[in-house]
């Protein structure tokens, strides 16, 4: 595998701090660009036959890549503030955004956060790393609505030569890269209400203290309260036994991978 195509950037960071792609820049170092991650300059390579990208002008980094495509990717979702919510078919549109790396947060910071008249919507961008067991309990301790956006595999296949463009229709719209992280229940309630075809029962059956579904829930937390989680299943409502369930889940698929 080469060099380019192992440390080339398809986005690097202007003097005011914003994000570019490489259409948006000059040729060579007149791109006046750095790299997001170790804040070396930047060549903007836009040949004929080679896919454009940035380059380091000196020795490169190894991970500068992946932290330029994680920061572009949160300035669209804040720049754009619309996104398709998992289930639905279009767009959310948002109010307000704010990108919280930018400003003084409490605890763990989300990557954005969108706002409405009467919503706040958190979302997290992954490139090769999900969130951590202990940042999904905050995320459950704390409440809020949270979206996970899943690039990783296409970054894995794609590496070099998004645009702008590309990148933005598959954060705004791809059902396939989204999901909850955290659906608070009154929310998942009226989001179980609105998705559930007319031919079925319209009153959602309370989920069972103890269940015999034993194929998502494992014995240490059977007789436990229950709630949906849409990548884990049933899984326990107390944050402290889910983040161990989780563990423990992560833990087996590693081991059969």
């Amino acid at each position: 595998m080469s060099e380019r195509t192992l440390h080339g950037l398809d986005f690097g960071l202007d003097h005011t701090g914003r994000m570019r792609g490489i259409d948006e820049v000059e040729q060579g170092l007149a791109c006046k660009c750095e790299c997001p991650e170790c804040g070396s300059p930047l060549v903007a390579r836009k040949g004929a036959v080679r896919v454009h990208h940035f380059a380091h002008q000196g020795e490169s980094c190894t991970t500068g890549a992946e932290t330029a495509l994680h920061r572009m990717a949160k300035q669209i979702v804040a720049d754009e503030r619309r996104l398709v919510e998992p289930g639905r078919d279009t767009p959310t549109v948002f109010r307000d955004a704010a990108l919280p790396d930018e400003m003084y947060w409490p605890g763990r910071r989300p990557d954005v956060v969108l706002l409405t008249e009467s919503m706040t919507l958190h979302v997290e961008v992954t490139v090769t790393h999900r969130c951590s067991p202990e940042k999904l309990e905050e995320i459950v301790r704390t409440g809020i609505p949270t979206i996970e956006l899943d690039l990783s595999t296409a970054y894995r296949r794609k590496r070099l030569g998004w645009t702008i463009e590309q990148l933005t229709d598959r954060l705004v719209h791809d059902p396939a890269i989204r999901r909850w992280l955290h659906l608070p229940e009154p929310a998942a309630e009226k989001e179980w209400r609105t998705t559930t075809p007319e031919t079925q029962t319209q009153t959602k059956p309370a989920v069972p203290v103890t269940s015999t579904r034993t194929s998502r829930i494992y014995a240490p937390f059977e007789g436990t309260l229950l709630v949906f989680d849409p990548w884990y299943g049933l899984v326990p409502r107390d944050p402290v036994a889910r983040a161990q369930l989780i563990r423990e889940l992560d833990a087996r698929r590693s081991t059969e991978k």
